[in-house]
């Protein structure tokens, strides 16, 4: 250190004073290096300390009574008795063996399917239509379509009952689709989606903000039609929503139960009951707590595999800009 400060140039007094200069600089630089990495460390955890009371809340409603009915699938708990026993895997293997189950899973199939489609396609079309020239007609259209997500499942399934038994036969004269088993699936399902659309769409509204407009420039120039340059571009850059919005809405679909509790308790004739639907009725209505709960363990092991595949599926065909 010292043999760089020394110039044939200087007499001792100015070397005294460059190499004081140096220290006072080495010290300063130590001192705002400290200073950055306490004022990181001290950002870092204030954004940890913003979601504390959330992961709290969501830990206290959603993983303890997850991990402390872990137990109760291997018992042959009623659900009100205060005594029990150990059955071991008597309920899985009563799963397989459960014909009763067969048109609960086929519908939550049919859910998951319907709403899964029908839930991106029109927040896909929405996010298409808000994502025009008009900035100002664009943002009190995003409010519009973004008001029913602050609705819950209940009040939207009473809303929505009302419409199908009272509004539409006296104004349309369209006979009430909840009452038929054929449609039931299909109105449920529009309800979700009218529910929870502006999600997505706001979603997908973000990923087409993301893409550069001199890809469509060039497109264009070269000859390419709105659908061409949709297919070509649009679609291939819209890749990590569609990770986002279609893995969420298919576990979404899959574990579906409030709107349909809330709209038609399963019915009718069982033709909308769902799995999350049946488990409920084995808690709290076949008094087989022990058996509902290895139902849920096993569904809810189903629903996180199905939720790692198909966002790893499209996560494989994302495309970086």
């Amino acid at each position: 250190m010292r043999k760089e400060l020394l110039f044939t140039d200087m007499n001792g007094r100015g070397r005294r004073e460059a190499a004081g200069l140096w220290l006072c600089g080495g010290a300063w630089t130590v001192t705002e290096n400290a200073r950055g990495r306490f004022e990181m460390k001290k950002k870092g955890f204030t954004k940890y300390l913003f979601v504390l009371p959330g992961f709290c809340f969501f830990a206290f409603a959603m993983l303890l009574p997850f991990f402390m009915g872990i137990h109760i699938a291997f018992t042959d708990w009623d659900g009100v008795a205060p005594e029990y026993h150990f059955v071991g895997l008597k309920n899985f293997i009563a799963i397989f063996k459960d014909t009763r189950i067969k048109a609960p899973f086929l519908n939550t199939l049919e859910f998951a399917l319907l709403g899964t489609v029908i839930g991106n396609i029109i927040p896909l079309s929405l996010a298409l239509l808000v994502n025009g020239k008009y900035a100002k007609l664009n943002t009190i259209a995003r409010v519009i379509f973004f008001i029913p997500v602050c609705l819950s499942s209940v009040l939207t399934a009473f809303l929505w009952k009302f419409l199908y038994h009272e509004f539409f036969p006296e104004v349309f004269g369209w006979k009430n689709i909840l009452g038929n088993p054929r449609w039931v699936i299909l109105g449920i399902v529009i309800i979700g989606v009218w529910n929870t659309a502006g999600t997505n769409m706001l979603i997908y509204l973000s990923g087409l903000k993301n893409i550069p407009l001199e890809l469509y420039e060039a497109a264009k120039m070269d000859g390419a039609t709105g659908i061409q340059r949709f297919r070509m571009i649009t679609l291939p850059l819209l890749m990590p929503s569609f990770s986002v919005c279609v893995t969420l809405t298919l576990t979404s679909w899959l574990k579906e139960f409030a709107t349909t509790l809330s709209a038609t308790s399963g019915g009718p004739g069982g033709s909308s009951r769902t799995v999350s639907i049946y488990v409920f009725d084995n808690l709290y209505k076949y008094y087989k707590a022990g058996y509902g709960q290895a139902i849920s363990l096993l569904f809810a092991f189903i629903l996180i595999v199905v939720g790692l595949l198909v966002s790893s599926f499209f996560r494989r065909r994302e495309v970086e800009l």
